[in-house]
C-alpha cells in the first residue's frame, strides 16, 4: 500500500481540461499529498492533458466501451485488486471543483459507505429503468428496497477496501447495459439501502440543484449559510444545459447561477413528492403489461 487514503475519478479528452485547471487544481489545496494517492481512469485523454497530470496523478489507461459513469467501475475494480488502501473515495471528475479540507471524511465511520442523500424520492431516478437494463427479478428487487426511500449520490462514495471492491463487484455483474446513463445511480442505491451505510454531511457532496441548505456565491466560492466555504460543490445535471451554474471551476471569475435552468430545476424537484409516485405507477403499469 503505497499510500493510505485513494480518490479516484475519471475523464476524456472532453472534460479533461477542466479536470487539469479546476477539479484537480481545486483538490491539490485541499488534501494532505503525503496520505493521498489520486487515480484517474483515462478514457482517451489527449498526450498533452495526460503530461500536465502525470506529476500528480497515477493514470490508469481504459477502454472506453461503454457510458463511462458505468464502466468505471469495473475499471476501479480491476486497478483496486492490485493496490490496497484503507479508504477509497470514488468521485467524479468533469462537474465538481474542491473548496476546503476533505481529510476528515476519510475518518469518520471508517467501516462503513458514506455517502450524501440528496433528500428526493428515488423515484425520481427511476426513470433509468425504463430502459430495462436490469433483469425482471432486479427490477423487482430495486423496486421494494428503493420505495419511498430518499436518493443517494453516486457522485461521492467513501468506503473502506473491501467494501468498495464489493460495491465494484456488484455493479459489474448487474449492469448489462453499460452504454445508457443511468443505472449505475440506481444500482448503488440499492446496494447500499440493502447492505447499509451512513449519511454524511451534505456539504462533501452539495449539489447545486438539489441542495435545501442556504448558500450563497462570492467572488467565485460557494458559501454556506455560516459564510464558510462549502468542501465539495457538485454543478450535476447529465448534460452542460442541465447544470445550474454556468462557467463552473476553480477560481473568483468563475460561478454564476443560470436562473431560469435553477429556477425549472428547483420547480422540478420540489415536486418530487408528486413526481414520484406517478413514475413508479407507470413503471409497474409497464412492466406488468409486457408480462
Amino acid at each position: 500500500m503505497s499510500k493510505k487514503y485513494a480518490i479516484v475519478t475519471s475523464s476524456d479528452a472532453k472534460y479533461g481540461d477542466f479536470l487539469i485547471n479546476h477539479w484537480l487544481k481545486s483538490l491539490l489545496l485541499n488534501i494532505d499529498r503525503k496520505a493521498m494517492d489520486i487515480i484517474v481512469l483515462d478514457y482517451g485523454l489527449t498526450d498533452d492533458q495526460k503530461k500536465k497530470i502525470t506529476p500528480y496523478c497515477k493514470i490508469i489507461r481504459c477502454k472506453k466501451d461503454g457510458h463511462v459513469v458505468n464502466i468505471r467501475f469495473r475499471d476501479m475494480l480491476q486497478f483496486f485488486k492490485g493496490n490496497k488502501y484503507a479508504q477509497i473515495m470514488s468521485i467524479d471528475g468533469g462537474d465538481i471543483i474542491f473548496q476546503s479540507d476533505i481529510m476528515p471524511v476519510f475518518k469518520e465511520h471508517p467501516s462503513e459507505f458514506r455517502i450524501v442523500s440528496e433528500g428526493l424520492d428515488l423515484s425520481t431516478h427511476e426513470t433509468a429503468l425504463l430502459s430495462k437494463p436490469f433483469t425482471e427479478k432486479m427490477t423487482s428487487d430495486i423496486l421494494k428496497m428503493t420505495h419511498q426511500k430518499k436518493g443517494l449520490n453516486a457522485g461521492v462514495i467513501i468506503a473502506p477496501y473491501s467494501k468498495f471492491i464489493t460495491l465494484c463487484k456488484f455493479l459489474v455483474k448487474h449492469i448489462k447495459r453499460p452504454a445508457i446513463f443511468g443505472p449505475d445511480q440506481v444500482l448503488v442505491n440499492y446496494f447500499l439501502y440493502k447492505h447499509g451505510f451512513k449519511e454524511i454531511d451534505k456539504k462533501y457532496n452539495f449539489i447545486i440543484a438539489t441542495a435545501t441548505n442556504k448558500f450563497k456565491i462570492k467572488k467565485g466560492v460557494f458559501l454556506d449559510e455560516n459564510n464558510k466555504p462549502i468542501a465539495i460543490i457538485h454543478n450535476a445535471g447529465g448534460a452542460d444545459h442541465k447544470r445550474p451554474v454556468r462557467n463552473f471551476g476553480h477560481g473568483p471569475r468563475h460561478n454564476k447561477i443560470k436562473w431560469a435552468t435553477y429556477c425549472c430545476l428547483r420547480v422540478y424537484y420540489g415536486l418530487s413528492f408528486i413526481i414520484a409516485p406517478t413514475l413508479r405507477f407507470f413503471l409497474k403499469r409497464k412492466r406488468s403489461v409486457h408480462k
